[in-house]
């Protein structure tokens, strides 16, 4: 039987006083992130527009994937309950959303193709990340769980046992609204240190839903970092202005 996942509670006191003090902490470490340069991303229904998110969300769910891989790295014992651990490596070994130029930006659970392609991705990879856990380290590592198993039959089991993935995919979801939220609508109408509360609130609210096992609140600090860098440089890159060769 799967384990049942209980979602965490919204609007307790409780939660309410972590986040806040959690808010507050993370703004007196951000004083190097530079969020000004949010004024310059681009409106929607413009060219630049999909291509900008998308480059920002894949920047997000790439962190996102490098900092489950790590914790699994320093939690190995996850290893010794299969079930737990089959979605958290089948997450990180999907491939980053990238999509045709629509409004999505990450694998919406409630769009079946969108999911298929996830589980497709993670199904290619899943056997290098298994055999990348395989080391000396871990002698009490449960082969039979894991190698004895096609990585498309580990894959076969979270489709059939999606609450847990679908927690973490969904996070990434509703970051990037976030994202577009603060970007579109917050920052425009209120602006920027008004609206950087509300963006830093959700960051570290969401990231603490993550997933049961693994924790990621004091990760919302550097996302919003990694999101600020990856528009930074697309913009950049967009504004290269090619030099004429000379004859």
């Amino acid at each position: 039987m799967g384990v049942l996942i209980m979602m965490p509670a919204r609007n307790t006191e409780a939660n309410a006083a972590v986040e806040e003090k959690t808010t507050a902490a993370a703004g007196c470490e951000s004083t190097t992130i530079d969020f000004s340069v949010w004024r310059n991303a681009p409106r929607e229904r413009t060219a630049a527009y999909f291509p900008t998110y998308s480059t920002v969300s894949k920047a997000m769910q790439t962190a996102l994937r490098g900092w489950v891989r790590e914790w699994v790295a320093v939690n190995p014992e996850v290893l010794l309950r299969p079930h737990t651990a089959y979605p958290i490596l089948v997450y990180q070994s999907t491939t980053p959303f990238s999509g045709r130029p629509t409004n999505m930006f990450t694998y919406d659970i409630q769009q079946t193709e969108a999911l298929g392609r996830a589980f497709a991705s993670a199904a290619n990879k899943l056997g290098r990340e298994l055999k990348a856990l395989d080391t000396n380290e871990y002698p009490w590592f449960t082969r039979e769980h894991y190698f004895a198993y096609r990585s498309a039959e580990v894959v076969k089991y979270v489709m059939k046992n999606r609450r847990a993935i679908y927690k973490m995919l969904n996070v990434e979801t509703v970051l990037m609204d976030s994202i577009l939220k603060f970007a579109l609508i917050d920052l425009p109408k209120i602006g920027l240190e008004a609206a950087l509360v509300p963006l830093r609130r959700a960051f570290n609210t969401q990231l603490r839903r993550f997933s049961d096992e693994i924790d990621l609140t004091n990760r919302a600090e550097e996302l919003l970092r990694v999101a600020t860098d990856a528009l930074v440089s697309k913009i950049a890159n967009d504004n290269v202005v090619e030099m004429p060769v000379a004859a």
